[in-house]
């Protein structure tokens, strides 16, 4: 309990709540920790702990910054790795390594990118590991005590007060308490409504810290406040980015779509990626349309499908309707017609489709701020942006490696009571890394047409960095792209 007058000295105050136990959330409690600020909490809204989420890649500059923040988190999280061949597992003789290709609408191959761990450790000096996202989040808890995260917390209001911030919370008490070790509970037979659980049934607790770290992802709850205080209403919630995702498995595909596609695209591959880079065609949505076409078994593909269209084509539609604009888009952007007879055989139960999200770092000239006061935004709750260059976790991770080495520090120089301090600090981190960020949004929407020189060059400038210099001494590289 931190000591503190008037008000204050009957309270329980943190130093620091993290409100999220998401990677970014954990692996800054991690941080923390290992620097010794151990007088830490983390409000978690999720009523039970689930295996949930899909297959995360952890690439070089987000392993470099969790060994980092935390050597023993970089081992379990590499220990985790699914798909993963380790130098000293390759089999001798064995096949070139897998690539992830890039094609255009003829089946050429405009760019690719290795999938191998050997291939990015020779390249850049650090491997990538792909991770189930609940097996991420699984192995950074297992590094803190049980009772540092308190599930079942969904924060409605945060307020500064003299010396510290008071964040209020509704708990549902017809949940019991999620054990947290096995991470598995039976399903909840109970209304899970929130309008209905904040007359019925709820717990209200205040809860106080020094500082607040907001990693409670792209819905964030703390950022809509933390935007109205400040008269920035409209960024409180996530923008659409312009992209819809639609994806769905297609079993027992006809041999006369299959075999196209197979001998055009997909080849001897896993995955491929195809889009329209024709320069005949000048429409810029066509060009940023792309597809992933995913061999499930000897008669299976699954797509991802990314398609730019406008909200009001997809707010409130059934799924027939939806896959129906998402076939007109594929046939505007000239793709052949095999890719909309594959799409016409999905079964609309089982079709998955949900926008895609970015947080703008400014608008009008105008820096939209991370931090107020003793509030600091971190990860996707910042910056959230659509998964074209699978940065979300991995930045989120370099906000982590970033805060947590400031806030050590300004614990150790100047206390928690400087609010002035706190804002010189939380203002620094923003400026450390909104620049980098800023860019890797603007490539995330940008890199569908790049070539594979531009590729390459955005990847030497992000997976290359060294830390902990990046972190002490700033991001000093500007991208090349």
């Amino acid at each position: 309990m931190t000591a503190s007058s008037g008000s204050n000295s009957a309270r329980k105050i943190y130093d620091v709540v993290i409100v999220g136990a998401g990677p970014v959330g954990l692996a800054a409690a991690v941080g923390l920790q290992k620097r010794g600020v151990n007088n830490i909490l983390i409000l978690e809204q999720a009523r039970e702990f689930r295996k949930v989420g899909q297959v995360i890649d952890v690439l070089p500059n987000g392993l470099r910054a969790i060994k980092y923040i935390d050597s023993e988190a970089y081992t379990k999280i590499k220990d985790i790795a699914v798909n993963v061949i380790k130098p000293s597992e390759e089999p001798e003789n064995s096949s070139p390594p897998s690539r992830w290709r890039q094609l255009n609408l003829k089946g050429e191959t405009t760019r690719s990118t290795p999938t191998d761990y050997q291939s990015w450790l020779d390249r850049y000096g650090e491997g990538r590991a792909a991770v189930l996202w609940f097996g991420l989040q699984t192995a950074l808890r297992s590094l803190l005590p049980k009772n540092l995260v308190q599930i079942n917390h969904r924060c409605v209001c945060v307020e500064e007060e003299i010396g510290c911030v008071r964040i209020d919370t509704l708990s549902d008490t017809r949940f019991s308490a999620n054990p947290f070790a096995f991470w598995d509970m039976a399903p909840s037979n109970g209304n899970t409504d929130k309008s209905t659980q904040e007359h019925h049934g709820s717990d209200c607790k205040s809860i106080y810290a020094k500082l607040v770290i907001a990693a409670d992802g792209i819905n964030s709850a703390i950022r809509p406040v933390l935007y109205k205080k400040i008269g920035l209403s409209k960024w409180g919630k996530p923008q659409y980015s312009g992209f819809l995702a639609l994806g769905s498995e297609i079993e027992n595909v006809p041999s006369s779509i299959l075999d196209e596609l197979v001998s055009t695209y997909i080849q001897g591959d896993h995955f491929v990626t195809v889009n329209n880079n024709s320069k005949e065609n000048d429409l810029s949505a066509s060009k940023m349309l792309r597809i992933i076409l995913i061999r499930r078994s000897k008669n299976s593909i699954s797509y991802l499908f990314f398609a730019p269209i406008r909200e009001e084509n997809w707010q409130d539609k059934s799924p027939t309707e939806i896959l129906k604009t998402g076939i007109e888009a594929l046939e505007s952007a000239e793709f052949p017609s095999v890719f909309t007879e594959l799409l016409s055989l999905t079964n609309v139960e089982k079709l998955t489709h949900r926008p895609l999200f970015i947080y703008p770092t400014c608008h009008d000239d105008i820096q939209l701020p991370w931090s107020n006061g003793r509030i600091v935004l971190a990860g996707d709750a910042a910056h959230a942006m659509p998964p074209f260059v699978a940065q979300g976790v991995n930045q989120g991770f370099e906000d982590v490696a970033v805060l947590v080495t400031f806030i050590d520090r300004l614990i150790k120089e100047h206390g928690l009571e400087d609010e002035h301090e706190i804002d010189k600090v939380f203002a620094n981190y923003g400026q450390l890394r909104r620049s980098f960020v800023q860019q890797i949004q603007a490539a995330a929407m940008d890199n569908n047409q790049w070539s594979q020189q531009q590729w390459d060059e955005f990847n030497t400038v992000v997976y290359g960095r060294k830390y902990p210099s990046a972190v002490t001494l700033g991001e000093q590289e500007a991208l090349a792209v």
